[in-house]
C-alpha cells in the first residue's frame, strides 16, 4: 500500500464519523467517532490514545500523555466473524464471512467493501510494524488508523476498480466510498489484527480479573452532574452506539433498566493507558462501550455481556507467566503460586524491575501518581488520603467460587481465593460479596489470609449480605500471595442459601 495518494483523494477523517447509522435497538452498532473528537491538542506523537494534558477528573488522570493524529483515526464499527492465522499480521490466509470480492448492482443489497482493501490495510500495518522506530512510538490501533485513512486507501480503491470496473462502489464519489463502505473493511481488519493479542477478556464479568487490567474506580452514575463534560459526551456516544440515541444524559440514563450507568475505570499496566467503560442493562442485558481516557476513541464494546470489539493489545508487562521465559529479557516473572511438587496453582506476572520516578510518594488520588507512568494511588480505593504511589500491577482482583456455593447448615463454608502475581504483603483488602439466604438467619463472615489469620468481615441477621469493595482490615505484615479463604459460619443454625458473588481486591507492597 503506498504511503501517500494523490491529493485529490484526500478526504477528512470526519467523513467517517457517520459511517454507519445507529441502530434502533440496544446491542446494535452505530458509528464510532473519529478525527476531531479527541479533547485537547498535541504536537508530539506518543501513540497513546488516552490523551490528556495534566487533566484530572475525580481520582484519575493521564498527566502529560500526548497523542498524534493517528489515534483520532477512522471510525471502527462492529466486528464480524473472521478467522485468522496465528500471526495477526498475516494477510495471506484470512477469510471473512462477508463476501467482499465484489458488490452487486441490486439497490436493495448494501454495498460491500472489497476484501482486497482489507488485505492492503493489513499489509500496510505489517510494513509499519517492521519499522522499529515507527512501531515503538505507536500502538497497534494507531497503525491501523494510519493505514485505513482515506488517503493511503485511495490507491487500493483505484486498483480494485481497475480490476473490477463493474463493481457499483466504483461508481461512487470517493468521499462517499470512504463514508459508506470503507468502515466495513476497517472493522474486519481490526478483528484480525487484535484476534490473538487483545487485552480484553471474553466477557464483562472477567474484566477485572484479566491479566494486566487493574481497577482504578467503579461507580454507579445516576445523575448527569456526576460526570464532567467529556464523560457526559462519552456516555452519550456509547448510548448512541448501542442503539439508544439520546439528546441528554438524563434521557440516556432513563433508557437503562435501573436509570443508571456503571462507569468502570481501569489501567492497562502493559501500556499505562487508562480505559473507561460505560455499561448498563437494557431489557435485562448488559451493553456498553469502552473509551481511552479523555478521548472518544473506542477501545472495546460489550454486547450482551460479551466483549465484541477490541482496540487495545496486551504487551509483556502484566502478562501471566509460569517462568522467566514468558517474560523476555527486560521483565521478571514474579509471584507464581505453586502447590505440592511445584505444581503451578496460579500464574505469576511479568513485571519490569526498572525504577519509576514517584514510586513511594504519598498520595490522595490517582492524579497524584501519574497513571501514564504506571503508578496508581494504592492503599485507599476511595481516594481519601493516606495512599502511596506504587506500580499498578501491585493491585490485583481475584475471583472466588460463587453461584452454586451452598451455605452449610450449622457449619462453616470455606471458599478458596487464589492470589498471585502481586507484591509480598497486603496494604489493603476489599471484598465484593453477595450471600442470599432463603430466610433471615445469623451468619458470621470472615476473611482468612494465606497464613491462617482470620479477620471478621461482618455478622448479619438478614437474608441478604451485599458488600461492594468493602474494606477489610487484614494484617499488613503477613503474606499477600497464596490461598485466601472466605469463611461463612452459620451462627443461627438455619443456613439455607448460596454465595452468589465473590471477589477479592488486594493492594500490596514489598516488605
Amino acid at each position: 500500500m503506498p504511503t501517500f495518494a494523490a491529493l485529490s483523494r484526500l478526504v477528512p477523517l470526519t467523513l467517517l464519523v457517520a459511517a454507519a447509522c445507529g441502530p434502533t435497538e440496544p446491542g446494535g452498532t452505530g458509528a464510532t467517532t473519529s478525527a476531531g473528537d479527541t479533547p485537547g491538542t498535541s504536537s508530539e506523537t506518543s501513540g497513546d490514545p488516552a490523551e490528556s494534558t495534566s487533566t484530572s477528573t475525580g481520582d484519575v488522570t493521564t498527566s502529560d500523555v500526548t497523542t498524534g493524529e493517528p489515534t483520532t483515526g477512522p471510525a471502527v464499527t462492529s466486528t464480524t466473524d473472521t478467522t485468522s492465522t496465528t500471526d495477526p499480521t498475516d494477510t495471506t490466509s484470512t477469510t471473512s464471512t462477508t463476501d467482499a470480492t465484489s458488490t452487486t448492482g441490486d439497490p436493495d443489497v448494501p454495498l460491500q467493501c472489497p476484501e482486497a482493501i482489507d488485505q492492503a490495510i493489513l499489509a500496510c500495518v505489517a510494513d509499519l510494524q517492521s519499522d522499529p522506530e515507527l512501531a515503538a512510538g505507536n500502538f497497534l490501533l494507531d497503525l491501523l488508523f494510519m493505514c485505513s485513512d482515506a488517503e493511503p486507501v485511495a490507491d487500493d480503491y483505484d486498483a480494485h476498480c481497475a480490476n473490477a470496473p463493474d463493481d457499483p462502489i466504483c461508481a461512487l464519489e470517493y468521499p462517499q466510498f470512504v463514508e459508506d463502505v470503507l468502515p466495513a473493511c476497517i472493522t474486519r481488519a481490526q478483528t484480525i489484527l487484535f484476534a490473538d493479542v487483545c487485552l480484553l477478556p471474553g466477557s464483562y464479568d472477567e474484566l477485572l480479573f484479566a491479566p494486566a487490567v487493574v481497577l482504578m474506580d467503579r461507580r454507579l452514575v445516576t445523575d448527569a452532574a456526576e460526570l464532567d463534560a467529556t464523560e457526559q459526551e462519552q456516555f452519550l456516544r456509547a448510548s448512541a452506539e448501542i442503539g439508544v440515541a439520546s439528546a441528554t444524559v438524563e434521557e440516556a440514563l432513563g433508557a437503562t433498566d435501573e436509570g443508571a450507568v456503571e462507569q468502570l475505570t481501569v489501567l492497562d499496566v502493559g501500556t499505562d493507558r487508562v480505559l473507561v467503560l460505560y455499561s448498563a442493562r437494557y431489557a435485562g442485558v448488559r451493553h456498553g462501550r469502552m473509551f481511552f481516557w479523555q478521548t472518544f476513541t473506542i477501545a472495546g464494546a460489550v454486547e450482551a455481556d460479551v466483549f465484541t470489539r477490541c482496540g487495545v493489545e496486551q504487551t509483556i508487562e502484566g502478562r501471566p507467566c509460569e517462568d522467566a521465559l514468558a517474560c523476555g529479557d527486560e521483565h521478571t516473572c514474579f509471584d507464581v503460586l505453586e502447590g505440592e511438587g511445584g505444581v503451578v496453582l496460579a500464574p505469576g506476572t511479568c513485571v519490569s524491575e526498572a525504577a519509576i520516578p514517584g514510586d513511594g510518594a504519598a498520595c490522595s488520588a490517582h492524579a497524584d501518581c501519574e497513571p501514564s507512568s504506571g503508578l496508581l494511588c494504592l492503599d485507599r480505593l476511595e481516594g481519601e488520603g493516606d495512599g502511596t504511589c506504587r506500580p499498578g500491577w501491585m493491585r490485583r482482583s481475584f475471583a472466588g467460587p460463587a453461584g452454586d456455593s451452598q451455605l452449610v447448615e450449622d457449619g462453616t463454608l470455606l471458599l478458596p481465593i487464589l492470589a498471585s502475581g502481586i507484591a509480598t504483603v497486603p496494604t489493603g483488602a476489599y471484598l465484593d460479596l453477595q450471600i442470599v439466604q432463603d430466610q433471615a438467619n445469623s451468619l458470621a463472615v470472615h476473611l482468612v489470609n494465606p497464613g491462617g489469620t482470620s479477620t471478621t468481615v461482618t455478622v448479619s441477621e438478614g437474608p441478604v449480605i451485599d458488600l461492594q469493595l468493602f474494606e477489610v482490615g487484614v494484617p499488613t505484615d503477613e503474606s499477600a500471595g497464596g490461598t485466601w479463604h472466605l469463611a461463612v459460619e452459620d451462627l443461627g443454625g438455619a443456613a439455607s442459601g448460596v454465595v452468589t458473588r465473590l471477589a477479592l481486591t488486594l493492594d500490596t507492597r514489598f516488605d
